[in-house]
């Protein structure tokens, strides 16, 4: 997860938009995960999900965006970590069968400011779990996933992401990310939904958000 720290510290996500691969206003949401990357570990990314997830403030200032892929059939980029497709790694490691149907990749982390990770998860979690997904699976470095463990979310660890399967000009785009030691983690949507709504139910600050991504991913199922 990357921060843009020249964003207003003080700003609260309230409004949640989804960027298909053919939309013609992605650039700004690409922008500003190129240059979150850049800042954070003098990385060059040039990947981006087929659907990224962006938070603005009331004024319409951007202060976070996230990618999304449905697994289906198509091959997911942390799948290049892993020996075998991630559905059949979860389902060893959680010992429940997996459909790999209902799993989606996430990615591209970033964020505008200090703390700006709980506005990821809970735009992601309430997307998720409104659209009729199980598992989400992602790689992320240690901010993000003691982000996830300050919620309460649990995650499953299923593998180191190991700069190794990488060719030479690819680890050098990256810059300093892998020095981080990025793992595969997989989310249980479930869960993570339980968890989130009941603590919304004591702090009303990012309901607005939590009700938001509610509905997109309502209209995305």
């Amino acid at each position: 997860m990357t921060q843009q720290k020249r964003q207003r510290r003080q700003e609260i996500p309230t409004l949640v938009g989804l960027k298909g691969a053919g939309a013609n206003d992605r650039s700004e949401a690409e922008l500003f995960i190129r240059d979150a990357f850049r800042l954070a570990y003098a990385a060059d990314i040039t990947h981006f999900m087929p659907s990224l997830m962006t938070l603005r403030s009331d004024a319409g200032r951007l202060l976070a965006v996230l990618g999304l892929r449905p697994c289906g059939s198509e091959h997911l980029f942390l799948e290049q970590y892993l020996d075998r497709p991630v559905e059949q790694v979860l389902s060893a490691a959680t010992g429940a069968p997996v459909d790999r149907e209902r799993l989606v990749e996430v990615g591209n982390f970033a964020v505008g400011a200090a703390g700006g990770g709980r506005w990821l998860i809970t735009a992601l979690t309430a997307y998720l779990y409104s659209a009729g997904s199980t598992w989400a699976v992602f790689t992320c470095g240690p901010e993000l996933r003691n982000a996830f463990g300050r919620l309460g979310v649990d995650l499953v660890d299923l593998a180191p992401a190991d700069p190794g399967v990488l060719d030479a000009d690819e680890r050098q785009r990256w810059g300093t990310y892998y020095d981080q030691q990025p793992r595969v983690m997989a989310a249980n949507v479930a869960q993570s939904h339980r968890v989130l709504a009941a603590l919304f139910e004591k702090e009303c600050a990012l309901n607005a958000l939590w009700c938001g991504a509610l509905q997109a991913g309502r209209l995305a199922a």
